[in-house]
This record gives structure tokens, sequence and C-alpha cells, in this order.
């Protein structure tokens, strides 16, 4: 320690005395303990002794980048690219997020992330969202913030527990005077706040009443907390101290984060033997880990950390690991499909399953508002079974141009259509209080609606099938495939009336309406198929006549409406006459009905392709026999029965085919 302040002072008074390699190998080594604001001053000396050293700038930029001041890391890290031949793809992003950030009106943001892209090797185009839409109004920003650092929410029997970097009373002054290396402020401690429901006031809990004891509370930092649904335990991201509860430091120097477990004894959140028994299992050696968070049912455990397992993807990224019956844990695992080469932190859960994260990457080529914002992915689960995740950026005002995470919801209580969202942000707006602070917006909640479609006739599960999301007014919101089982699954606002309905080639549409309030969240649905005849009113022809009478065409409409709205079905087209008249003269007229009828349904935008064919049977398939026709009373009779064997039928292209007259050569 003495050793340690001669040389503070010396670089304090007596900076000349230093050569330029200790000023840069002291600022390396203050940047690899993460303390950016010594590593500045130092490497800003060393900087204007050697002023073509670029690597130089592109560290300044880094510090500042991890300080959350992106003006003054676009200073330095512009300088390092434009000097650099073979400059690392990882300063080009970050100056591309500094540009980002500092606002919208920044043109050269696009280039700079081309130029990323350019150096990673992807030839995508990158699009941009448009701010505009960024409103601080619905906002709240909790009574409970300080003018220090205050973020991270997580709310369990009505008691909200957060991180703040404020002045600890039961802490000894001189304990609260020390700052950690990184930004310069005090370190970090858990709090509690009373949430009085009636009021929706919040009240902070004095240290001296809460339950976080002091095994918690260390000399370290401590924050991000997820708590088990019994109440129990308590998971933690802390630093190490020794038995004299002084820092633990690694071979590198630096104090790491640890995930951490407590317990709850006599109403105190304590550390116990057996939870730092239970932990030593997310010792990653020289790797911080933290972030905790718990799946809904508490099997799963997420976390983040930079340890460099073999499918790590970038700076920190999201993992999980199962909880099983006895306790231990499982291998540990990477989150699919969220993360990138940047920055994913600050995991949660919400009880329907969704995972929201905060994050600096890109997803979809398309660039976020600021440095890090919040994202989420519904059904975890399916995630992590399949690989797949479909990332979606939070809307305003929840992401800002600035540092937005830490996103936790409450869950919905009831018919309650709205919930409270809590988020942490360093935005500079006229509310804030502090450098980070938490925020309280109200959301409207969504809900999954899940289904399974079959076939109505032997009700097996269709797998090509599409469901439709329409809304009350009758506009279709979306349309999704159900999987190989025939599952759906569409989220909706949990207090509309919709229509769902299914659809597939070869089937009738089915169609039900669905109230989001209150219903239960499962509706399925079933599929008529169409039989080989498609069933329609007769296209009947007049005697001696081949032409597409009136009444005919409306008859067809149906086919029509069939074949538009079904463009793979294909038909074959059967013509017919009455007995009477010479079997030739029948067969030729019925080769122009069946080619009048096709003509006729192409004129109306029926696509030729899908008429197989059209044929003439003559007099080979009557309805009514002429035998039936002669027991007939009247002349009037007999000759409506004459009529209905004068028609067109209409056959799909079935794989079963149909037993009967279509299977007759016209020329038998």
């Amino acid at each position: 320690m003495k050793t340690f302040l001669v040389a503070l002072l010396l670089l304090a008074n007596c900076g000349l005395l230093f050569s330029q390699q200790t000023w840069l190998e002291l600022g390396d080594k203050y940047f690899d303990q993460f303390a950016y604001k010594k590593a500045i001053k130092l490497y800003e000396g060393a900087k204007d002794r050697d002023p073509n050293n670029w690597d130089i700038y592109a560290k300044l930029g880094d510090c500042y980048y991890n300080i959350s001041m992106p003006d003054k890391a676009i200073v330095y890290y512009k300088i390092a690219i434009d000097n650099m031949k073979n400059i690392k793809e990882t300063y080009l992003l970050k100056y591309a997020l500094c540009l980002q950030s500092i606002g919208p009106s920044q043109d050269n943001v696009i280039t700079a992330f081309q130029d990323y892209y350019k150096k990673i090797g992807k030839t995508d185009k990158i699009s941009s969202k448009d701010s505009t839409y960024i409103s601080n109004e619905d906002i709240e920003n909790l009574s409970i913030n300080s003018k220090f650092s205050d973020f991270g929410t997580f709310i369990f029997n009505d008691k909200l527990y957060f991180a703040s970097s404020r002045e600890n009373p039961n802490k000894k002054r001189r304990l609260n005077k020390r700052l950690y290396k990184w930004n310069g402020q005090p370190f970090l401690d858990i709090y509690e706040a009373d949430i009085e429901r009636n009021t929706n006031a919040l009240k902070l809990v004095l240290p001296d009443s809460s339950n976080i004891g002091e095994t918690i509370n260390t000399n370290a930092h401590q924050a991000s907390v997820a708590i088990t649904n019994d109440g129990k335990t308590m998971y933690f991201s802390g630093g190490n101290v020794k038995n004299n509860n002084k820092l633990e430091y690694n071979k590198r120097g630096t104090s790491k984060l640890r995930l951490q477990r407590a317990s709850l004894v006599n109403n105190k959140w304590v550390v116990t033997e057996a939870d730092k028994k239970a932990m030593e299992y997310f010792d990653f050696e020289n790797f911080s880990i933290g972030n905790p968070a718990l799946s809904p049912d508490n099997k799963r455990l997420f976390f983040v950390t930079c340890a460099p397992f073999e499918d790590a993807n970038g700076h920190t990224d999201i993992y999980y690991v199962d909880i099983k019956n006895d306790g231990t844990y499982g291998k540990v695992m990477i989150v699919p499909g969220v993360n990138t080469n940047g920055r994913e932190s600050f995991p949660f859960i919400s009880s329907e399953g969704t995972l929201y994260f905060s994050s600096d990457g890109i997803y979809n080529n398309t660039l976020g508002l600021g440095l890090l914002d919040i994202y989420k992915v519904t059904n975890i689960d399916k995630v992590i079974q399949t690989g797949e995740a479909k990332i979606i950026h939070l809307e305003g005002p929840i992401n800002s141009d600035k540092d937005d995470f830490a996103y936790f919801e409450e869950p919905q209580t009831g018919d309650n259509c709205e919930v409270y969202a809590y988020f942490s942000s360093n935005r500079q707006i006229s509310i804030a209080k502090g450098d980070d602070d938490i925020y309280r917006v109200k959301v409207k909640k969504t809900k999954t609606v899940q289904g399974v479609i079959t076939d109505s006739s032997n009700k097996n599960p269709l797998a090509d099938a599409d469901v439709d999301l329409i809304d009350a007014s009758g506009m279709v919101l979306k349309t999704v495939q159900v999987d190989s089982t025939g599952t759906f699954s569409l989220d909706i606002e949990c207090d509309q009336l919709y229509r769902l309905r299914g659809s597939m080639t070869r089937y009738y549409d089915d169609l039900k309406e669905y109230n989001s309030a209150g219903e239960k969240d499962k509706i399925n649905l079933e599929l008529k198929p169409f039989p080989c005849e498609i069933s329609i009113n007769h296209i009947e022809f007049a005697l001696d006549s081949a032409d597409i009478r009136t009444d005919a065409k409306n008859a067809l409409s149906k086919l029509k409406d069939i074949l538009f709205s079904n463009p793979k079905i294909k038909i074959r087209i059967e013509s017919y006459t009455d007995s009477r008249g010479p079997a030739k003269y029948n067969l030729d007229l019925s080769e122009k009905r069946a080619q009048n009828t096709k003509l006729y349904l192409i004129s109306t935008g029926v696509k030729e392709s899908q008429i197989i064919s059209a044929k003439g049977f003559g007099e080979k398939c009557l309805i009514i026999s002429d035998e039936d026709i002669k027991k007939l009373p009247t002349e009037k009779e007999r000759s409506e029965a004459h009529q209905k064997n004068r028609r067109s039928r209409f056959i799909l292209d079935c794989e079963e085919g149909l037993a009967g007259c279509q299977e007759m050569d016209p020329d038998d």
C-alpha cells in the first residue's frame, strides 16, 4: 500500500519523471483492472509524449466508451480509425455505436456501421430505426432514485430490490468514500423499498430495518437480484471479499464479480456456508459472472459472463443452467439466437416466459437507438429447444438514445391489462436525478393464444395450415404458419375481440371469434376437407345448347371463389347431356359444354393452369335413368328430370380419385 501511495503521488506531482513506457504500462494496468478514469489520465500523458502511437487513442476511446461518455470516445476512436492500418473491428463497432448515441442527426452513422460490416466480411445493408417516436412523457422517475447510480429492479412480496452507489449509513464513512475505479463512484449495495399499492408510492427501507444481512452488502459491489418463487433463496451479483471484509483480487489485480446466493434465515438474507459451496460451481477463474435471472418455474438460472466458452459470441453473453431437483446445477449452456459480438446483459424472464435483455449488438441488420437497448424474445423455452429466436426491439419510451437496461415487469393479475414495467437508463432528461435512474411505465399487456389445427374428418393435425389474426374492424394483423404438429401461437392484446381463421389448400376455412378478455388461452380450429367433387348447384344447359346460362354463372361463383383463394388446386371439368338425341351428337354437344365452361371460368380470372382437362361424356352418366323418367306422371316432371342430366361437374385432382363416370373414356 505504501508503494502504491508513493506511485500516486508521483503521478500527481512529478509526472515528468516517468518515461513514456511507464505511463503507458501503468495506464494498461489500470485499464485491465477496469479503472478507466485513472487510465484516462495516464493515457493522456502517454499520448502527449508519443502523439503518433495510435493504439493509445483507441484505448482512450475504449475508456470513455466504458464510462458512457460517447461524445469524447468518438474523438479518439476517429483518430485511431483514420490512422491505424489494421484497425480492429471492435473499434469500428464502438465508434458507430457512439455516433448513434449522441443524436439522430448524425448522417454518417449508417456509413460507420457499414464500415464495420465490411471489416467483418458482411455485405448486408444496415437500416436504422425511426427515433421520432421516443417520448418521455409517460415514464415516471422513481422517488427512491438518488444523485448516484441507481439501477436494477426485482419485486417480491411488494418489496422492490435495487442497486445503488449512494452512501450506506450502515458502513463506516471511510468505506463510503471509497470510489470504484471504473466510474469514480462509490461501490454498489443492494437496497429495499416498500411498494404501497394503494397509492403506488415507494418508500425506501432504511438499512437498519432491512432484511438484507451484512453478508450480502460487503465492501465489494452487489447488484442484480433474483428471488425464487418460495421466497427462500436469493441470487445476486457480488464481488469477493476476504474474511476481514477487504476486496479479494485475482492474479490480474482485478476484483471480479461472482454469482452469489443467499438464504432467508430468521427473515434476514444471509449468505450461508451452503450457499458459498453451491456457488463454487460458477467460479470461472479470472472471468466475472452476474445478472442472475430465473425462469417462471425456477427450473432454470440465467446469467451473463465474459468467460471464453467455446460458443461465446461477444464481450458478454447470456447463458443458463438447469436447476436439478437436488439443488445442483446442470451444464452451462448458451442461450441460442440472442447473443451478438456486442454486450448482452441483464436478462429477465417474465411470467409468460418472454426473455427481456439489453444489448448494443445489431439484430436483423437494424440498428438500435443508442448504446444498450432493451430487446425481447417470446417463449424462451421454445427458443432453447429449437435454437430459433425472433428478436423484438422494444419501442419508446423504454428505449432511448442512451443506455437502457435492467427491464423488469410485474406479473399480470386478474383481468388487468396494464402492468408496470421498470427499467434503468442514463438518459439525459429533465426528470433524471443521477447517473443511472430507475424508471417506471405502464405497458399494455399481451397474452399468447395457442391452438391446434386439425382435419375435421379424421382429427389429424395439419402441418401446412395458416392462421390469420383478424381484429374487430376486419383487418388481418398477422398470419402465422403452424408447426409440424399443427400447433400455432399468437401474441395478442388481452382485452380485445379477434377472429382467427384457419386455412389450407384443399380445405374450407374455419373462422372463429376469440375474446381475449377472460377467455382461455387456447382455441382449436378444424378444417373440413374439400370433397373430390366440388358440390355446387348444377350447371345446367338448355336443350340442344352449350351456352352458359345466367343461373349457371351465378352457381359458378362458388367454384371461382375456391379456385381464386386456392391457386394450387386443380380441377377436371366433366359435362353431360340427357339421353335424347343420337349418341354421337350428344358426345359432341357435351364436349362443347365442357369447353364453354372452361372458357367462361378463364374469362373470369381463373388460371388456365388450374384446369387439368375439360371433357364431354355425352349421355353415359345419367343422374336419373330413362326408366325412372318414364315413370314420372307429368311431362313437366319428366322435362325437369332430363334437365338434371344436362350439366357440368367439377372434380378435384384428388389422390384417392372418384369411382364413376370420370373414369370412362369419352369414346366408349
